[in-house]
């Protein structure tokens, strides 16, 4: 995949540190969830729960779609991932430092994006507006480089045009 990715946000946890954190937040250490936290951090994306399963599934086959949709509502809630909308479906990633997405609206990729990079046009937009926005968790739309740099017509429907990893 091109593009930004969540190489450019701290990720604060590997998953060998997970195992911890999940015990910190009062969560037993399962197959699903480390599977889970893995993935996501080898994806280096966001992950809807049904692409998680796929996923998880490669390896172990007998790990339902349920057991996958009850972890991940379990990790966020606890804080290990944070979920973003998009077409209808909410997009996993790993709750690193505070950050927002830019979203392709061509494609559907999703990346992260240090709260630092947009610092500056918060406080332009306070000064100028005196509308203070969220300190992270903003989605802005846009497109990719790969869609811009691409001549044909922009795809009219909200799914993902080409398979977001």
């Amino acid at each position: 995949m091109e593009g930004i990715e969540m190489k450019d946000v701290e990720v604060k946890h590997t998953v060998a540190e997970f195992e911890e954190v999940l015990r910190g937040k009062g969560l037993r250490r399962t197959i699903p969830r480390m599977m889970i936290l893995s993935i996501l951090v080898e994806s280096s994306t966001h992950l809807s729960a049904s692409r998680l399963h796929h996923l998880v599934t490669a390896a172990q086959p007998t790990i339902s779609i349920s057991t996958v949709y009850r972890n991940v509502t379990a990790m966020t809630e606890h804080g290990l991932l944070h979920g973003v909308e998009y077409a209808g479906q909410t997009r996993f990633g790993i709750a690193a430092a505070p950050h927002h997405h830019v979203l392709c609206e061509r494609c559907g990729v999703l990346a992260d994006v240090a709260v630092e990079d947009l610092a500056q046009t918060a406080t332009n937009l306070m000064a100028r507006t005196g509308f203070e926005i969220s300190p992270s968790g903003q989605v802005l739309r846009g497109r990719c480089r790969q869609c811009r740099d691409d001549r044909r017509p922009a795809v009219a429907c909200r799914a993902p045009s080409r398979p977001v990893a």
